[in-house]
This record gives structure tokens, C-alpha cells and sequence, in this order.
């Protein structure tokens, strides 16, 4: 964090790793910028007006050429300066003292976001066509790299060197080396794949996609990366993953480091990472499937029993975590056979049965109830 100790408002207003801070704040994320501030006092005011261009920067502007934004940037840096050329002509007169300040500041938060409209603008025509090419230095290459592009109309099933399997949809395309002999085993995907990773707690698996790092040690798991979207998914059918920016400042230390760190996934969540606003929102996947073995699949047929229970074995069905007040439903029987519905309609009709509702938060399901009436 020792690099963000000489910035100014404009570097922490375009820095990627503030501006998913800003936007899409963690506990994680949140201690370690409290424990910066805290370090550095002086830099809160920089900070807190960062966070606010930040966040009106989320707005999506209309595309301008390089040309006209270099144009208006030339027109407003000009009428400032008139403006301030032009007070400094004029005749004095009295002037509020709280008018000063807040005239200055606001002529320089202006600034900044126009110019922020035109490096917004220019990155998303950048980020339009991306290549598979190193990216960072963090990612080393040892020996020969093998691309292979799906041009047909069905998914295409592989092996790499270690025994992980790859089914590379339409349109898809990876770089990989033909043989793993460093200590991470890499490779860079563009389009969308399922991947099925032989387990190897020394040599962790690394795929690196628009921006996005996913890192396993040997699960299974969907990324959907393509060129033209602003936004990259992960989902994870088994295991657990981890995923983080790959503008992270602390890319190098969770790339190397042989455990998870970062956002971690379980089976049935999902990560969206918007890429130009360097957001990620966890999630489940739209159709969650159960995880337990076909033996331990239990028969979801209930009669007079506790909410609180039912929800506990869906919960273990499907490997999720689900929040409630126990207090609150334990006293709240139910009766009905559910083996046939998706977790979404088991979960809607259950609360419809006993008086609550459910939302998903951070890849959990928040159940909100005020008791049964008796």
C-alpha cells in the first residue's frame, strides 16, 4: 500500500484497485484501506473525494472520438483559466469565505471527470479487443504455448499435460503450455470453457481472463470471458476457487501464495466481475444443483416439521449457507414434498408456507421472517 502514500485525487480516481474498493467494497478490502487511512491521515480528504468521482463516474457516457474529447478538454482547461484570468481583472468585491474554497474544489472536481470521461472512453475501446498475451509480471511462461480456437459450432473436449480436462464452447479460444514444470500451472482463456482440474496443492491451477484471475487447486468450475462484454462470471460446480483482479497491488502475493486468496467460491456460487468499473458481486448460479452424493440426496418430504429444520437440510442438499433466526422459526411447522423443485422454488414456497421471504447476499440465502402466527 506504501505506493498509494504520493498520489493525488486524479491517481486514485483511475487506480483499479481503489475504484473496486469504492464500488464494491469487502470486508477484506474495507480493513485494508482503513488501516492505510489510519497510517496516513493526511491523505482522507483526497480519499473521500476520489470515492465520490468514483462513483459518479459509474454513469455511462456517450462514446466520443479521441479527437473531440482532447477538443473538450482543450475548451474547459481554457475556461477555467479565463475565468480565473478574468476574477483576477475585476474589480474587488466582498465574497462569502465559504464561497472560495468550494468554487475551487468544484472547478477541480469538473475537471477531473471530464478528463475521466475521456480515459473512460479510450479504455473501453482498448478493453474491446482483447489479446492472450501477458499481462503482468507476475505471470511466468516456461517453455512452448499452445493456442487452440474453437471455429466450429459445438464444444470441443481436451486434455492438458497434468490430466485437467477442458470443453472450450463456440467462438472460445486458450493459450496453455504444453507441458506444467513451473510452480503454478497457467493459461489464458478467451470465450467461455468448463474446466476440470486434477488436484494438485503444490502447483496451483491459475486461468487469467479480461482482467480476472480465478485460482484452484483441483476442483471444477465455467468461466465466460468473451471479448465483447464488460463482464466476466465464474461459476463453481465443485470445490472451491478463489478469484481477484488481476489489477490487484497484492496480484504477486496471491499468485504465488499455494492457498486461496481472494474472493472465494463454493459449489453454487458465482462471482461477476464488471470489468470497467473493476466490480465483483458474488452470488448463486441461476440453477443450483445439489452436491451431496446420490445416496445422501434426502427425500424433501416434510410433514409438521420445523422451518428451521427444513432449511438446515436443504442447506446441507445443495452446500450453501442459509441465515435465519432460529428463535423465529423453529416454532414454524411445515408440511410438503419439494423433491421436484429447483432451490429457488423450494425456498419461495417454503416461505410462502411459513409467513417469510429470502434473498441472496454475497452468494447466501437471507431468510427474512417475523415468526409464525399461532
Amino acid at each position: 500500500m506504501d505506493r498509494y502514500n504520493d498520489f493525488s485525487v486524479e491517481d486514485f480516481v483511475w487506480d483499479d484497485f481503489f475504484r473496486q474498493w469504492t464500488l464494491s467494497p469487502t470486508s477484506e478490502t474495507d480493513a485494508l484501506w482503513d488501516d492505510w487511512i489510519d497510517a496516513n491521515p493526511e491523505m482522507l480528504e483526497k480519499v473521500e473525494q476520489a470515492k465520490a468521482i468514483v462513483l459518479s463516474l459509474r454513469l455511462h457516457e456517450p462514446e466520443i472520438d479521441d479527437s473531440e474529447i482532447n477538443q473538450v478538454v482543450k475548451q474547459t482547461v481554457g475556461r477555467i483559466t479565463e475565468t480565473n484570468e478574468d476574477s483576477a481583472r475585476a474589480p474587488r468585491r466582498l465574497v462569502p469565505v465559504f464561497s472560495i474554497p468550494w468554487m475551487q474544489f468544484a472547478a477541480s472536481v469538473a475537471l477531473i471527470m471530464l478528463m475521466g470521461w475521456a480515459v473512460y472512453s479510450v479504455m473501453i475501446k482498448r478493453e474491446e479487443k482483447p489479446e492472450l498475451t501477458q499481462q503482468d509480471s507476475a505471470i511466468e511462461h516456461n517453455g512452448a504455448m499452445t493456442e487452440k480456437t474453437n471455429s466450429t459450432s459445438q464444444t470441443i473436449e481436451f486434455a492438458l499435460s497434468d490430466g485437467s480436462k477442458i470443453s472450450l464452447a463456440p467462438k472460445g479460444r486458450i493459450r496453455y503450455p504444453e507441458r506444467f514444470d513451473g510452480e503454478r500451472r497457467e493459461v489464458f482463456l478467451e470465450g467461455e470453457a468448463f474446466f476440470d482440474i486434477a488436484k494438485d496443492l503444490q502447483h496451483p491451477f491459475l486461468v487469467y481472463a479480461n482482467g480476472l484471475v480465478t485460482k484452484v487447486l483441483g476442483t471444477s468450475f465455467r468461466i465466460k470471458a468473451y471479448g465483447n462484454s464488460r463482464e466476466v462470471t465464474v461459476e463453481v460446480k465443485t470445490g472451491k476457487v478463489a478469484v481477484f483482479a488481476q489489477s490487484d497491488p497484492h496480484l504477486k502475493e496471491k499468485v504465488a501464495d499455494k492457498q486461496l486468496q481472494g474472493v472465494v467460491l463454493t459449489p453454487n456460487q458465482k462471482i461477476i466481475y464488471a470489468r470497467n468499473e473493476v466490480k465483483m458481486v458474488k452470488t448463486l448460479v441461476e440453477r443450483p444443483e445439489m452436491v451431496v452424493s446420490k445416496a445422501e440426496i434426502p427425500q424433501f418430504e416434510f410433514e409438521d416439521t420445523p422451518a428451521s429444520e427444513v432449511f438446515n437440510t436443504i442447506a446441507r442438499a445443495y452446500g450453501i449457507d442459509i441465515l435465519y433466526d432460529e428463535a423465529l422459526l423453529k416454532d414454524c411447522p411445515l408440511t410438503a414434498r419439494l423433491d421436484n423443485q429447483t432451490l429457488h422454488d423450494k425456498l419461495s414456497i417454503i416461505c410462502k408456507a411459513v409467513e417469510s421471504s429470502y434473498e441472496i447476499v454475497d452468494g447466501q440465502v437471507i431468510i427474512h421472517s417475523k415468526g409464525c402466527r399461532n
